[in-house]
């Protein structure tokens, strides 16, 4: 049975070694005296110590504790590995042949998601440490709804170029004179261009639109950001219907490829929509 004494030194043996060498003297001294005063006339003095908390625990009050990802990233840490597992494992179950074939290309192997966000984040906060003059807080102009005017403009001569090429992407190859079955291979289905294509179309010019009218004012409104969110959801239930419809296009091989590219696209879409919610300000009451 160890004296009183033995205990003491036992317990802040255990806190100091967690603690890095050059603050080792000065906390084992500091605690030895507080649990002396804590355990004196104790009846109990292991029960005592027990309550005062695990060394670890006690460390930990003395000093930075040593963690891979820091504190105040823990929860968007958490936040983006189960996104990312889950946006794996969807789009594995929508290629994937059988739940075999799943699990063994996409179940585990999404693993790989967490340990490079494990990397990341540890780099990241070793980074800030190492550097916190780069790493401090600088105001943006969009966290007060302002935009990027020319990005916004550059992205919105990308998308309208993309949608005029995915839409007459066989009229355009057959005036470059390209081979029958590339032109084939990108005409529509007759009954995808009957719907729900004109439907994905106005779906598309919309967004289009919403977008120019955000660009021009330069500032989000709530309003906006409402019609934003609105057409999102309503993109992708016309997107999800579209993936369990009849093909897209005459070529099974293009309407595999670009099956593939909505169910993608729906996933990041409905992970942005989460996000934008999420974030959205709330209104200040004055």
């Amino acid at each position: 049975m160890l004296t009183t004494e033995e205990l003491i030194d036992a317990y802040v043996a255990d806190v100091a070694r967690l603690l890095p060498r050059s603050q080792r003297e000065d906390v084992a001294a500091e605690l030895r005296a507080l649990l002396r005063e804590e355990l004196a006339g104790s009846d109990d003095p292991l029960a005592r110590l027990r309550a005062f908390g695990r060394p670890g625990d006690v460390a930990a009050r003395y000093g930075q504790p040593s963690t891979v990802v820091d504190p105040a990233d823990g929860r968007r840490f958490v936040r983006l590995t189960v996104i990312g597992v889950v946006v794996i494992w969807l789009l594995g179950a929508i290629s994937a042949d059988g739940v075999v074939d799943w699990y063994q290309a996409y179940g585990i192997a999404a693993l790989w998601w967490p340990g490079f966000l494990v990397v990341a984040f540890g780099l990241t906060g070793w980074a800030r440490r190492r550097w916190p003059a780069r790493f401090l807080w600088r105001p943006r102009k969009s966290t007060a709804g302002f935009v990027n005017r020319p990005g916004r403009i550059a992205a919105f001569a990308f998308w309208t170029a993309g949608a005029v090429v995915l839409v007459s992407a066989a009229w355009l190859l057959e005036r470059l004179g390209a081979a029958p079955q590339a032109v084939q291979a990108l005409t529509f289905d007759p009954d995808f261009a009957r719907f729900p294509g004109p439907l994905v179309l106005a779906l598309l010019v919309a967004e289009l639109a919403h977008h120019l009218t955000v660009t021009i004012h330069g500032r989000w409104r709530p309003v906006t950001r409402d019609i934003d969110v609105a057409l999102g959801l309503l993109t992708c239930a016309a997107l999800i219907g579209v993936l369990f419809a009849g093909p897209v296009y005459l070529s099974t091989e293009a309407n595999q490829i670009v099956k593939f590219a909505i169910a993608v696209i729906v996933a990041v879409s409905l992970v942005d929509l989460l996000i934008k919610v999420r974030r959205r300000p709330q209104p200040v009451n004055p």
